[in-house]
């Protein structure tokens, strides 16, 4: 499937394709409740909210490098967030996850930082700022 038949299926909209074949998108991007396991495109900038939430993914690969907005990927099966946004502007939700360790969490996150329900058994690794 092309990118822009990608983009169609899930009604992402204002984006333009990059050289290396990722996604900026001027708005928000929702990919809530599709049983994914993995994202469907590679994401360069996106200037609203990310939502990936209430899926299967076990990895953030393909994650935007950064999120003006707030960042959800709450409720997936995901082990680490290696792959998520190195800042985020607003929340960042990784809660009801199966996270054992922060390691490769933003390295700034605007707002508040949501990591409730996991399995963490330390903080190391958590955004630098928030």
């Amino acid at each position: 499937m092309s990118i822009e038949e990608i983009c169609r299926k899930y009604k992402i909209i204002d984006y333009t394709i990059m050289d290396d074949g990722s996604i900026d998108v001027d708005g928000s991007v929702d990919l809530t409740s599709y049983e994914l396991t993995e994202l469907p495109l590679k994401f360069g900038v996106v200037t609203l909210d990310f939502y990936c939430r209430n899926n299967q993914l076990t990895s953030l690969s393909g994650s935007p490098d950064s999120v003006g907005g707030s960042f959800y990927c709450n409720g997936n099966n995901l082990t680490s967030l290696s792959g998520s946004p190195k800042s985020v502007g607003g929340n960042f939700y990784c809660n009801g996850n199966n996270l054992t360790s922060l390691e490769g969490s933003p390295k700034s996150v605007g707002s508040n930082f949501y990591c409730s329900g996991n399995k963490l058994t330390s903080l190391s690794g958590s955004p630098k700022s928030i």
